[in-house]
């Protein structure tokens, strides 16, 4: 299995669709959210070739083929100050920069680089955005000249500390579900497709908040997958990610809003470009999330989806969007 290790021998498993015919490729790291690893990816990376792409996937930590926490990680991450889970999301995000750079160093990879987050994988990507200057002058500059791009795909409110407005539905927080219907149920709320109002008036009103009428034009993702697929893409090694969600909101909170206002942070990436993707069918949680962030920044382009869920990202038409 591809790997690459960086500091305190900490290894992340990766998947690569290999470079295109043509030497100008664009290479794009991707980090996956809960449950789903970065198998999630392959109908995307089995595009990816025709349209001179380069698809790279991390398992993130716990996941199949990676590093699992320590047992003073898994401490922090269950009952930790909000010191320690900050030091925590940060040295996180330094590891998937060192990844990055090392494997742009041993890929030779071509200066055109994008990193996207999906899902709670875009908490992710914010954490290795806030810690560039963690790493040394060297790897700095070698990232400056490669990655030109980030990509938040279809983030949620949960990856940034917002509220939950009222009556708005998550199978985690359904009473009424024992704990082992829960995962399943989160399967199928996070793959629907939801029929929204007039999303152009950015206003939660209009969004279908609730968990009823997620199957009026297409059947969720998950029931489309052949048992191979879902084997192939799943994972119940998601414990510590349901925990962090659980409690890391005001260290999220933190982290984004250092994302918006650190002028800092955005200096030492160099010229670069960030954008928001999300789909106009995706469940309610993504949709919310992008219009914060567009309310709180105008130096991120945001694009919405038209027919696109929240598993944008295990589609092949994505490749072009991202081409």
């Amino acid at each position: 299995m591809p790997s690459i290790t960086v500091d305190n021998n900490i290894t992340f498993y990766y998947t690569d669709s290999g470079p295109p015919s043509k030497s100008a490729y664009v290479t794009i790291f991707f980090l996956h959210g809960l449950t789903f690893h970065s198998g999630i990816f392959q109908r995307l990376a089995d595009s990816a070739w025709s349209r001179q792409l380069r698809i790279i996937a991390f398992n993130r930590r716990e996941y199949p083929g990676s590093s699992p926490y320590t047992d003073d990680e898994r401490r922090v991450i269950r009952t930790g100050s909000f010191e320690e889970r900050l030091s925590f999301v940060q040295e996180q995000g330094k590891l998937i920069v060192l990844a990055v750079d090392g494997l742009i160093q041993q890929l030779s990879l071509p200066r055109r680089v994008a990193v996207a987050g999906w899902s709670l994988g875009t908490a992710a990507l914010l954490s290795m955005y806030c810690s560039i200057e963690r790493v040394s002058d060297d790897v700095q500059r070698r990232l400056r000249n490669s990655v030109k791009t980030f990509i938040l795909l279809d983030t949620t409110i949960y990856c940034h500390g917002l509220p939950t407005p009222p009556g708005g539905y998550n199978p985690f927080h359904d009473h009424s579900l024992s704990y082992e219907h829960k995962s399943p149920a989160f399967q199928k709320w996070a793959s629907s497709y939801y029929q929204h109002g007039d999303l152009s008036s950015h206003d939660v009103s209009e969004l279908r908040l609730s968990s009823s009428g997620c199957e009026l034009f297409k059947r969720p993702t998950v029931q489309t997958m052949t048992p191979m697929e879902r084997k192939s893409t799943a994972s119940p090694s998601s414990r510590y990610d349901c925990l962090f969600l659980l409690n890391f909101h005001s260290v999220l909170e933190a982290q984004t809003n250092t994302f918006l206002f650190d002028s800092h942070i955005r200096k030492s990436w160099g010229k670069h470009k960030f954008w928001c993707l999300y789909g106009e069918a995706s469940f309610w949680v993504s949709i919310y999330a992008s219009w914060y962030l567009e309310q709180k920044s105008n130096e991120i382009n945001f694009k919405s989806l038209y027919g696109f869920n929240h598993f944008v990202s295990s589609t092949k038409q994505m490749c072009r969007l991202l081409h």
